[in-house]
């Protein structure tokens, strides 16, 4: 019972992340693509979440260069797209992700303050 302590955060983050990635992947595809059905981002999100679980142990450099290489293998597969397309994609998937954790980052930073203190 001990593992679940453990193994609960790890899974909360997952999914998290794999949620994250899957909104903002759908966000990328339906700004370039046009209308496209959210569930062909539910292949995109989950498999790019595992790898900072499954590469902890190696650079970080090089899980992002391999987390590229997967996103944009995955939009190529999953959309039916032309690669350099699929580059476009992926680049705007960085984009909208990296933009949106800076916004959700900055909104839990200024929660996490919490209300100012009263005048004295």
């Amino acid at each position: 019972m001990a593992l679940l302590g453990e193994l609960t955060p790890i899974v909360g983050t997952y999914l998290l992340l794999a949620s994250f990635l899957t909104l903002t992947a759908h966000i990328a595809a339906r700004n370039f693509l046009g209308s496209v059905p959210l569930t062909r981002a539910l292949a995109i999100g989950p498999p790019i979440a595992v790898l900072p679980f499954l590469l902890q142990r190696y650079f970080g450099l090089l899980i992002v260069v391999i987390a590229l290489a997967l996103d944009l293998t995955l939009f190529h597969i999953v959309y039916r797209i032309k690669w350099r397309t699929a580059g476009f994609v992926t680049a705007i998937h960085v984009l909208v992700s990296f933009l949106a954790s800076l916004i959700i980052g900055g909104i839990v930073y200024i929660v996490s303050l919490g209300p100012p203190a009263p005048p004295s």
